[in-house]
C-alpha cells in the first residue's frame, strides 16, 4: 500500500524498552473484534450497560493503538539497522498504516456517538461499516507485521547473528579474491618476463649459429693433403722404376 506519510504529534524518546511491540499489538488486534461481538449481541438483547462497554473499549482500543504505536517505532528503529533493503522499504509501508490506524480508530467512535444521536438506520451501518474497515485494515496490518519477523527477520537476534556471520564470510572472501587477483598478476608478470628471455635467447641462437662446416672442411683439406702427399710419392716412384728400366735395357 503506497500511502502518504504522515506522523503523530507524539515525540519517542529512547527510555521506551525494545520488544514491548507483541504486547500491545496483540491486543489493538483482538479488541475491535471484541466490540464487533458485542455490537453483535446488543442488537439482540439492547442493554445499555453493553453500549458504555462498548465506549470504554472504544477509549481503551485508542490508548492501545497509541502503544502500539510507539513500541512499533522503537523496534522498528532497532531492527531497521539489520534488516535488507526490501525489508527497510517493508517495515516503511508497516509504520505508514500503522499511522492512519492511529486515527483511524477515532472514525468508529465518532459514527457511534453519530448513530447514538441520530438514531437512524443509515447511521448505525455507516457505524458497522466503519468498525468492520477497522478491523480488517488492523488484520491486515497484522499480517504485515508477521512478515517482518518471519521474512525479513526484524528483532529476531539469530537471524541478526546469521547475518553477520554472512557479511564476515563475504568481507573474507572479497579479501581472498582481492589476494588471488594479485598473485595472479604477479605471476603473469614472472611468465611474461620468461617468455621475453626466452625470445631473446632464441634470437641471438638463429644470429650465431655453430661453426661445424668449417671443421668439416678442415677434415676435407687433410685428406686432400693426404691424396696430395700419397700422389706424389707416386709419382717419384715411377721415374725411378723407369731409370732401371733403362739401366736394364743398356746391359748387352
Amino acid at each position: 500500500m503506497n500511502l502518504p506519510a504522515i506522523t503523530l504529534p507524539i515525540e519517542i524518546t529512547d527510555t521506551v524498552p525494545v520488544l514491548l511491540h507483541p504486547i500491545a499489538v496483540h491486543f489493538a488486534v483482538v479488541l475491535p473484534l471484541v466490540i464487533m461481538i458485542l455490537e453483535l449481541i446488543n442488537l439482540i438483547t439492547k442493554r445499555k450497560a453493553l453500549s458504555i462497554s462498548v465506549y470504554v473499549l472504544f477509549i481503551l482500543l485508542i490508548g492501545l493503538f497509541v502503544a502500539a504505536y510507539i513500541t512499533g517505532v522503537t523496534d522498528g528503529t532497532e531492527a531497521g539497522l539489520f534488516l535488507s533493503d526490501e525489508g527497510k522499504e517493508a517495515l516503511k509501508g508497516h509504520k505508514i498504516l500503522g499511522t492512519y490506524l492511529v486515527y483511524l480508530t477515532l472514525l468508529p467512535l465518532l459514527l457511534k456517538v453519530l448513530s447514538l444521536f441520530v438514531k437512524k438506520g443509515w447511521s448505525r451501518a455507516l457505524y458497522s461499516l466503519g468498525l468492520i474497515i477497522l478491523i480488517a485494515l488492523t488484520f491486515f496490518q497484522a499480517k504485515k507485521g508477521g512478515e517482518l519477523v518471519y521474512s525479513y527477520g526484524a528483532n529476531v537476534s539469530s537471524q541478526q547473528l546469521l547475518e553477520d556471520k554472512i557479511e564476515t564470510l563475504e568481507e573474507d572472501i572479497d579479501t581472498l579474491q582481492s589476494s588471488c587477483e594479485e598473485e595472479l598478476a604477479a605471476l603473469k608478470e614472472r611468465y611474461s618476463d620468461c617468455n621475453l628471455t626466452f625470445a631473446e635467447t632464441n634470437a641471438t641462437a638463429v644470429q650465431t649459429p655453430p661453426d661445424t662446416n668449417g671443421t668439416q672442411g678442415v677434415t676435407v683439406d687433410a685428406n686432400a693433403s693426404d691424396t696430395v702427399i700419397k700422389t706424389d710419392l707416386n709419382g717419384s716412384a715411377a721415374p725411378n722404376k723407369t731409370k732401371s728400366g733403362d739401366a736394364n735395357s743398356s746391359k748387352p
